[in-house]
């Protein structure tokens, strides 16, 4: 069966350049487009189900956040990710601690796009690089070695050294599964580590853990 993806972008340019990428992943993919908020909405009534819902943060009839949690509340089970214009890393965070399946920026390249498309067409989690590189300020920063991960990553890491197993870290945290995992995935890049025993002792060593 040909997976169904709706995409939903206010800029009709921009939904005819997707369905180059998209149709590059299977030549079979239905794609169904939507052009401002209530269309979604109603797309997603009369087209259920939904495989994917590939979302822009900036369409009409819908703020930059309250659109996306308005359907997470609706369709908690619809797998939604995040195509949009937008860098700023507080909202990107929002909408993955929220329960996206990823972040793809409009800016990528065409690799980018596709790589990112392959992962979560697969049921991955896509994030950009960029989002997990925070600057490091060392004149007012008197402790630079906290930069080298997130303050959520921090959390994370804090809780692995408790011994808890995803699930029940996602549960602290109130996050989903899939984004626990896809921070430790960046964990463990960004301390050059393999394991979450690995990670706790990197931590320990560089400081990123309070005892």
């Amino acid at each position: 069966m040909a997976m169904k993806i709706l995409h939903a972008d206010d800029h009709a340019l921009f939904r005819e350049g997707m369905k180059f990428f998209l149709k590059l992943l299977d030549k079979n993919v239905e794609i169904l487009e939507a052009g401002d908020f209530q269309a979604l909405m109603d797309k997603l009534v009369l087209e259920s189900p939904i495989d994917l819902l590939l979302l822009d943060l900036a369409m009409p009839g819908m703020g930059e956040l309250e659109g996306f949690f308005s359907i997470r509340r609706h369709y908690p089970e619809l797998p939604v990710v995040v195509l949009s214009g937008s860098n700023n890393t507080q909202v990107i965070q929002s909408i993955l601690d929220g329960g996206a399946r990823g972040y793809i920026p409009k800016l990528a390249n065409s690799e980018e796009m596709m790589q990112a498309l392959r992962h979560v067409t697969s049921g991955k989690i896509y994030t950009p690089d960029f989002l997990f590189a925070t600057p490091v300020d060392h004149e007012s920063n008197t402790h630079p070695e906290l930069d080298v991960i997130t303050a959520r990553q921090r959390d994370i890491l804090t809780l692995l050294v408790d011994g808890m197993p995803n699930k029940l870290i996602a549960e602290a945290l109130g996050i989903t599964e899939g984004t626990v995992k896809q921070h430790l995935k960046s964990l463990y890049k960004r301390l050059n580590v393999q394991n979450r025993t690995q990670a706790v002792r990197a931590g320990r060593s560089m400081n990123l853990i309070e005892e």
